[in-house]
């Protein structure tokens, strides 16, 4: 029996504590990955934010909102690529356009001529 001041019986605590330890890394761990999980869910979830909204809005205003949107990007756009400043924008329009449940071979041959391109 152990009195006061002696060191406890060979390796009892180190092991439990060293298990106690085991158990709150891998508790860690697991959270961890949960929580990448979730924000990699919450991502994915918002980036098909807008997509959920057009589908969800009515037929007839979604085509209407279509109508008028793809008019306006063919307008602002043109028929070619830019190398300007509105070429952003283009991208912009054609990335929002293409959201459209409606978006049908020519909002598609627009979106072709807009999409980013590649920097070397």
């Amino acid at each position: 029996m152990a009195t006061s001041g002696e060191a406890p019986p060979s390796g009892a605590p180190n092991r439990a504590g060293g298990a106690r330890l085991r158990r709150r890394e891998l508790a860690l761990r697991a959270l961890l990955v949960v929580a990448v999980l979730a924000a990699l869910a919450l991502f994915a979830w918002s980036r098909t934010a807008e997509r959920r909204a057009l589908e969800g809005m009515d037929p007839e205003r979604r085509r209407v909102l279509y109508e008028r949107t793809l008019s306006e990007t063919e307008a602002l756009c043109d028929e070619r690529p830019r190398s300007d400043a509105l070429e952003e924008r283009c991208i912009r329009q054609v990335e929002f356009l293409v959201q459209f449940p409606e978006c049908d071979d020519r909002c598609q041959a627009i979106a072709r001529r807009h999409a980013p391109r590649p920097v070397k």
